[in-house]
């Protein structure tokens, strides 16, 4: 377990391209400028997705679907669309800033990495792209709340601009 000194020098901003990523963005840029923190932007490519997809491209062309072409061309994309979110973030020193693309099972992976990331601080939003789903299994938020080694920030829903 981590060891709280007080003193923030890494930061993780848990992006799912929700709505509420832009905001999570912006909220960790401005710890960041306070703290000077270097911040890690993780997105998790989220095993049901990938399962899904796995079982639709074997429904079409059975045996055809290769995990590890599909992981390298997924997380390009989205390495791609988090560096573009972050040049379109003001306040964001993007010299400050790494990106961590990983899969999996989307809390798992995000505390795994806060203990690999050496993480002080993690910022989320409130909720992810299903409601449903965390109703019927728990909600990642709750679950970083319940098991995070480090303080969160899980920011409110509010009016949203896109990101």
């Amino acid at each position: 377990m981590k060891e709280q000194t007080g003193k923030i020098r890494n930061l993780m901003a848990a992006v799912d391209f929700s709505l509420y990523s832009r905001q999570v963005l912006e909220y960790t840029g401005e710890i960041s400028k306070i703290t000077n923190a270097d911040i890690c932007i993780i997105h998790i490519i989220n095993q049901k997705s990938i399962d899904q997809v796995e079982h639709a491209v074997n429904k079409a062309r059975p045996d055809s679907f290769i995990l590890s072409k599909h992981l390298s061309e997924e997380s390009g994309r989205r390495e791609l669309k988090l560096k573009a979110m972050v040049k379109n973030v003001g306040g964001l020193d993007e010299k400050k800033v790494r990106i961590r693309i990983g899969h999996g099972v989307p809390y798992v992976e995000i505390l795994a990495a806060i203990d690999l990331e050496n993480i002080d601080f993690l910022v989320f939003g409130p909720k992810g792209r299903s409601n449903l789903e965390g109703f019927l299994f728990g909600s990642v938020a709750e679950k970083l709340f319940r098991h995070s080694p480090v303080p969160v920030m899980s920011l409110r829903a509010k009016t949203l601009t896109p990101a």
